[in-house]
């Protein structure tokens, strides 16, 4: 699950946000936001900058469990080899 992980809002479903790996073959669109989970348990967001290009902004943290906490609220539900899926919280 560490690393860093693109949204593949193509696949999203029942209210759960998919994910893949930053080198995964997406299909084209105008930008794309990511979550990136680094070993120390910190969490970077990946938003939509400046010419659709991806802006790092703090996040929070997560944990083995699969909590996120911080800024943003959520939890992972399933991670695979190549797929992780999340359920954000407001």
């Amino acid at each position: 699950m560490k690393g860093r992980w693109t949204h593949s809002f193509e696949e999203d479903h029942d209210g759960i946000s998919v994910y893949r790996p930053d080198d995964f073959a997406f299909p084209p669109a105008r930008g794309r936001r990511g979550v990136e989970f680094r070993p120390d348990g910190t969490l970077v967001e990946w938003a939509i900058g400046r010419g659709d290009a991806p802006e790092a902004r703090p996040g929070g943290r997560w944990d083995a469990a699969g909590r996120i906490t911080g800024a943003t609220q959520g939890r992972i539900v399933k991670a695979e080899p190549g797929r992780l899926e999340i359920i954000w919280s407001d």
